[in-house]
This record gives structure tokens, sequence and C-alpha cells, in this order.
């Protein structure tokens, strides 16, 4: 190809360019004209209306927070249901749920696991109150310290540390130096 043979094209591509602003700025100036020409349309109107009904339609949050609260309480008794189930995988299920609860009443109950006869259960609270960080909890969770099954006391004292605070960490060192959370091994038994 030839030098003019470019230039040629190179200018004919930026005519093209120009024409097409120039058209685009014509439109535009076109379209300003009509609106200008146009009546102004009655949008207030209207949007109130919208508004009006928008109010009409969302539910207060008064009774939004009611059904909640119904239906966690609802969930709560269910829950408390199935921690009583002689079936223990059904109860430790429902003491896990309760746990993930985040209605505060789940803190109590919780508690109220701490005294369950069965060790898993007891278990299972501990981990749950521990998770919960609730401080409610330190002073049955240092009663929990002296449990008759060692897992049970080993998970408690890893619940105070977790919940932290000055009361529940000296009451793990207590623990501690009063040999509570170590067992010794059976003769025989080497680690």
């Amino acid at each position: 190809m030839s030098k003019t043979s470019d230039k040629s094209k190179k200018t004919t591509k930026s005519k093209a360019k120009k024409a097409t602003r120039k058209a685009g700025k014509s439109t535009k100036k076109a379209a300003k004209k009509t609106k200008a020409k146009q009546p102004p349309t009655k949008t207030k109107k209207t949007t109130t209306k919208k508004k009006t009904a928008t109010k009409k339609a969302k539910p207060s949050k008064k009774k939004s927070t009611e059904k909640s609260s119904v239906k966690t309480t609802q969930m709560i008794d269910e829950l408390l249901r199935e921690i009583r189930s002689d079936d223990e995988q059904i109860s430790l299920g429902a003491v896990d749920r309760l746990g993930q609860t985040e209605d505060p009443r789940a803190t109590s109950h919780l508690i109220e696991c701490l005294s369950d006869s069965r060790y898993m259960i007891r278990i299972y609270a501990a981990v749950q109150l521990g998770e919960r960080q609730d401080k409610v909890a330190v002073d049955p969770l240092i009663g929990a310290l002296y449990d008759e099954s060692l897992f049970v006391r080993q998970t408690v004292a890893g619940a105070l540390e977790n919940i932290g605070g000055s009361k529940a960490l000296k009451a793990v060192r207590k623990a501690e130096s009063e040999g509570l959370l170590l067992d010794e091994l059976p003769e025989g038994i080497r680690l």
C-alpha cells in the first residue's frame, strides 16, 4: 500500500467520526426541544398514591416481632421436650440447637442441662454455654467443675476459659491445683 492510500483512509475515518458526532448533537438538541414543548406531567399525585399504598402494605413491626417471639417460644418448648427424650442422640441434637438459638432464655435452659443425669448432655450443655460466652453461666459452670465425670469437668473448664473473666479463670486455676482436671491413669497404661 502506498502512503497516500493510508492518508485517505485516515481522513475518511475522521470525517465519518465527525459526521456521527454532529448527528448525535442534533438528536440531543431535538430531544431537548420536544421536552420543552411538552406540558408538565402530574407525577406528584401518583407518587403520593404509591407512598400511601406501600404504607398500608407493610405490616407493623410490633406484629412481626410478636410472631417471631411466638415462633421462638414454640421452638424452645419443642427443644426442651426433645432434651427430655429417652433417645440420647435426640437429646444431644436438641441441646446443640438450643445453644445455637439467639434467644437469651436458651442460656438458662442450658444451665439446667448441667444437672442432667446423663453426662453427655452435661458435656454438650457446657460446650454450648462456652460458645455463647454469657457471663450469667459462669457461676453454674464453676459449680460444675466438681462434677463426678472427669470429661464434664474438663469440658466445663474449657467453657469457662472461653467465656473468660477473672472469676472464671481463677476457678479453673483452682480446679487445676486441686487436681480436678487431671485423672491418674490406671497401672499398666502408658501413653
